[in-house]
């Protein structure tokens, strides 16, 4: 399905994200988020993606900041990418993307699990983020 926005890019990062579990098997080896996402994004950069890590999210309350949230990955300043190294995503782990991406103002995000084998992958879309979509 070629029309979802960014289908390309997310396509580029779950393929570099296997890359990464075949080679360190995380699941089996017990890596740690930290260095799974540092290999993620050194597998991205190698690939010729423009990649920032640890990406701060600074949170507010009517105008107040009542703290910080930290983006995993930001690919090519448009793909929100969220890593967990757990048994199974719940719904909290979707909840937490969600809110990334309306924070940070982004309309397409991947939750990438390293905890299983073969890795499992979630994609997420914020239609309001939509660069593509009219302004109404």
């Amino acid at each position: 399905m070629s029309d979802y926005l960014y289908h390309d890019l997310t396509g580029a990062i779950i393929q570099a994200a296997y890359a990464v579990a075949r080679t360190l098997r995380p699941a089996q080896h017990g890596h740690r988020e930290t260095q799974l996402r540092a290999a993620l994004a050194l597998e991205l950069t190698q690939r010729g993606y423009q990649v920032q890590q640890e990406v701060p999210l600074h949170r507010a309350y009517q105008g107040n900041p009542i703290g910080a949230a930290r983006v995993d990955l930001v690919v090519e300043q448009c793909v929100a990418v969220e890593l967990k190294r757990t048994r199974r995503l719940t719904e909290q782990d979707v909840a937490q993307l969600r809110g990334y991406l309306r924070e940070g103002g982004w309309a397409v995000g991947l939750l990438l699990n390293f905890g299983v084998f073969p890795l499992a992958t979630r994609r997420l879309y914020q239609a309001e983020n939509d660069p593509t979509q009219a302004a109404h």
